[in-house]
């Protein structure tokens, strides 16, 4: 064991011990003042090789490192290279089980900044830059109870602390083979990501202002990256899945820049792949994919609006939101297979939007589509039949639309324009088509067809019209 406690203002140390302590190997370099490194390369075996490069103020540095001796030589490295003030830097690696080097790197040229490293297993590797003031960076990778298994191995984690400081990052790793990329380029962002499966890789980058970002893949196989450049914007992505894709953009094209917004992305299932584009203020945006090989879009921009996509059963659905419009909902439920959703809210000028739509899609290989341009319409489509289609369009101001549809192979087009319309039609048969179009103003359209292969068209362009049709 070699042990070197120095504060002195240059120190060269090495040490190569005997067979029992083969290849311990330290080299401690300390200008400036107050500087303290430790470094304990406990029993050896074949592992050890520390350099400690110091040239700040009031530093210190705490490396200890161990192997069981079944690598090459040497199994683990360790650089800190401290340029700033008042940092502490801690790195503790015990490789184990293969000959493959285990590897941390930690450059602080920032002051006041804490990096802690704990590393078991082997093929582990760790970069911590930080080169603004008052950050926090702790990585934990590989798990002693795994690693009797060769269950914790080959992981990888890079933190950049950047941007004005105060930055908080935490990764852990303790499957095998995960990757783990955060950039923190803004002011007082926080990053937690923790991966417990096979193969998944996450990236995080923050360029703005209190901005948080949460990912947890347990799954095999998940694919994360989010990116923000907001002011106190939160994403949290949950993988527990395998072979997911999500893709979070909370970011300021144009200087538009999204405040006080959440996304939630939640992918229990397979295959499925999810994107979220927040420039919201107020916003939210949720995705949960259970099923297997889905799709989900969903595009955030309306002020205080939120957005909700729920994919819980079923294979291969499609759900896409495009929310411009500010005080609005967007639903989408989807638990057939083989449906396809799309919900539009247009931006109105000025912005009085104040939209609902709802689809539910409870059969397979259902259509469905609600287009809202104008302000305070509401629209709602529910599928329980096989092989449905519905459209609703509304402009104007006001209007409702209700569409259910309980057969299979119903087809439904409803438009509105004007103001205060109301429509609502019943499909309960089979292979049935019903057509409202509504123009003028607070006219109403009741449309229910019980039985099958029937055909309605209702047409109204004046005001103070009631048409009900029963089939």
């Amino acid at each position: 064991m070699k042990r070197m406690m120095m504060s002195a203002a240059s120190v060269l140390a090495l040490a190569i011990a005997g067979p029992a302590l083969a290849q311990s190997v330290s080299t401690v370099n300390q200008s400036n003042v107050g500087n303290l490194a430790n470094v304990d390369q406990t029993g050896s075996l074949t592992g050890g090789d520390s350099t400690v490069n110091q040239s700040g103020a009031n530093n210190q540095a705490n490396v200890t490192q161990a192997d069981d001796g079944t690598g090459s030589t040497p199994i683990n490295l360790s650089v800190i290279d401290q340029t700033g003030d008042n940092n502490l830097a801690n790195v503790s690696q015990d490789t184990s089980t293969f000959s493959i080097q285990t590897d941390s790197y930690i450059g602080q040229s920032g002051s006041n900044n804490v990096a802690d490293v704990t590393q078991v297993d082997d093929w582990q590797s760790s970069t911590i830059t930080q080169s603004s003031d008052g950050n926090s960076a702790t990585v934990i990778q590989g798990d002693a109870t795994l690693a009797l298994t060769d269950d914790s191995y080959g992981n990888t984690s890079s933190i950049n602390q950047a941007g004005t400081g105060g930055q908080i990052a935490e990764v852990t790793q303790v499957g095998r083979g995960n990757n783990s990329s955060v950039d923190q380029l803004g002011d007082v962002g926080e990053a937690y990501v923790t991966q417990s499966g096979l193969g998944n890789g996450s990236s995080v980058l923050q360029t703005g202002t209190d901005d948080d970002a949460n990912v947890d893949q347990s799954g095999d196989f998940n694919s994360s990256d989010i990116v923000q450049d907001g002011e106190t914007v939160v994403a949290t992505v949950f993988q527990s899945g395998n072979g997911n894709s999500s893709m979070v953009d909370q970011t300021s094209p144009g200087g538009i820049r999204p405040i006080n917004s959440a996304v939630y992305v939640e992918q229990t299932g397979d295959g499925n792949d999810s994107e979220v584009f927040q420039r919201a203020n107020d916003g939210y945006a949720e995705v949960r994919q259970w099923g297997t090989n889905s799709t989900s879009s969903v595009l955030n921009h309306g002020n205080r609006s939120v957005a909700y996509v729920w994919q819980l059963a079923g294979d291969d659905n499609d759900a896409s939101i495009v929310q411009r419009a500010e005080d609005s909902d967007a639903f989408v439920y989807q638990t057939g297979s083989r449906n396809d959703a799309s919900i539009i809210q247009r931006e109105d000028s000025p912005p009085t939007e104040n939209f609902s739509a709802t689809i539910y899609q409870f059969g397979d290989d259902g259509m469905s589509s609600i287009d809202q341009d104008g302000d305070n319409h509401v629209a709602v489509n529910e599928q329980t039949g096989n092989f449905d289609s519905s459209s609703i369009t509304q402009t104007g101001t006001g209007s409702y639309a209700g569409v259910g549809q309980y057969g299979d192979n119903d087809s439904s087009t409803v438009t509105q324009s004007g103001s205060a319309q109301y429509a609502l039609v019943l499909q309960y048969g089979s292979g049935n088509g019903s057509s409202v179009d509504q123009s003028g103003n607070n006219n109403v359209a009741n449309v229910t067809q019980l039985t099958n292969g029937n055909l309605s068209t209702v047409l109204q362009s004046g005001s103070f019209n009631v048409a009900n049709v029963a089939q």
